[in-house]
């Protein structure tokens, strides 16, 4: 649960916004842009568990109405939002989504959360068979993200990626192809395992269905390496603070990443 003075950053601010205009929060429809501001505060307010006119005056702050401000012209810039909102009201502060918009936010950024609950059970909807020694490194990434301790949550979001990824060099080492990946759990280094798995998955890469390897290295390879670079970053003495929407990428990009080591283990067990 968040608090009512947490200060969101521009990437979850905006998916307020989305989830609002795509009806996925159960507030009025905004149709002109004061609506849309109460609305945002309305949902920051209750997501900390708060309600009332207090809880709203307290959830919104001058930073954030401009962060939103930015987002909503970002949006109309995007052609997700059109201004007026019919013939008898054709013009600002009016809005509505445009014909595009309707249909283009309902599938964009698909992993949304705003909380360790939330987000622990987008991760099992992509990728059921998460162990439970991820779930819970998981679940401290989200809690000491949303306290505030990003160098904390890199480093448990990191921990939870190396443990889905051992799972996987243990089953590939165990399963049909055991021999092509025989070497891969010897190095003492994690980035050398991914190294050596790499270069045993490659040749075979043809061979799997096309689920396991579609987007392959945008959501195993790639992210593997964000992780990984990212948790060490954080455990430096000398790391520099990560920005609060940079690990909320981090957090989202776990997602597709927890989901292609889950059919690549299916796929090599």
């Amino acid at each position: 649960m968040s608090t009512l003075n947490q200060q969101y950053g521009y990437e979850e601010l905006r998916e307020i916004v989305v989830d609002i205009l795509i009806g996925k929060e159960q507030v009025d429809e905004p149709t002109q842009w004061d609506n849309l501001t109460q609305a945002v505060a309305t949902v920051i307010a209750r997501r900390a568990g708060h309600n009332g006119p207090q809880a709203y005056r307290q959830a919104w702050c001058p930073q954030q109405a401009e962060l939103v401000r930015d987002i909503f012209w970002d949006l109309f810039r995007q052609g997700f939002i059109t201004l007026g909102l019919n013939h008898s009201n054709p013009a600002w502060p009016f809005f509505r989504l445009s014909h595009y918009g309707q249909k283009a936010l309902k599938h964009q950024s698909p992993f949304r959360f705003h909380d360790t609950k939330s987000f622990v059970q987008l991760v099992m909807r992509e990728a059921p068979d998460l162990s439970r020694e991820a779930q819970e490194y998981l679940e401290e990434a989200v809690a000491t993200f949303y306290a505030g301790c990003l160098l904390s949550s890199c480093v448990m979001l990191g921990v939870a990626a190396e443990a889905e990824f051992l799972r996987l060099v243990d089953v590939a080492s165990n399963g049909k192809h055991a021999t092509k990946f025989a070497a891969v759990p010897k190095p003492l280094f994690i980035r050398q395992k991914i190294g050596k798995f790499q270069a045993a998955l490659t040749p075979l890469a043809n061979t799997l269905p096309k689920e396991v390897t579609e987007d392959l290295d945008t959501n195993f390879t790639m992210v593997q390496s964000v992780l990984r670079v990212s948790r060490n970053e954080a455990g430096h003495p000398t790391a520099a603070k990560p920005e609060r929407e940079q690990v909320y990428v981090f957090l989202q990009l776990f997602v597709p990443f927890a989901r292609q080591a889950m059919r690549l283990r299916q796929a090599l067990a």
